[in-house]
């Protein structure tokens, strides 16, 4: 496959996957939400809590989709093993890592205060696990891309 296709394809991920984020936070969360209040009153005051806090978890993944986004340049143009994309992998990463700290985090102050089920926080922390490993994968990624930029570096100098 060409640099080209590739960096096509990653944009077109990119951009699928900032919709179906968006259409996730902007339109299903606040609906089930509303929904589960107005079959349970008990859960009414649950509602803004929550809604906030899953756009507040939410919100660093798109910043994450505009370095990935970044990096589709990187791939287009064949620049892919410079120190520049692996800083962008690797600010990718520790976003990743926080965010899944503050999501695990949120969810067991919401479980302290009885705002949670445990069978969200179960499944939560499955997507927790999932969150740091692909963060390892990343920060894995921008190690060695960083290693590959200094070799690169190195040979272009001694040429």
């Amino acid at each position: 496959m060409s640099s080209k296709t590739l960096c096509r394809m990653v944009r077109f991920a990119t951009l699928s996957a900032a919709a179906v984020a968006l259409f996730l936070a902007a339109y299903i969360l606040p609906s089930w939400g509303a929904e589960i209040a107005d079959t349970y009153p008990e859960f009414a005051g649950w509602f803004w809590p929550w809604l906030l806090f899953l756009w507040a978890a939410a919100l660093p993944c798109f910043a994450i989709l505009i370095f990935v986004w970044k990096v589709s340049t990187a791939v287009r143009d064949e620049t892919v093993f410079t120190l520049k994309t692996a800083k962008w992998i690797k600010m990718s990463a520790l976003i990743l890592f926080a965010d899944a700290g503050f999501f695990f985090t949120g969810n067991i102050i919401l479980s302290i205060l009885w705002m949670n089920h445990p069978g969200i926080l179960l499944l939560s922390t499955l997507a927790v696990i999932c969150a740091v490993a692909l963060a390892l994968l990343a920060a894995v990624a921008a190690r060695y891309i960083t290693k590959a930029a200094v070799l690169q570096e190195e040979s272009e100098g001694t040429i």
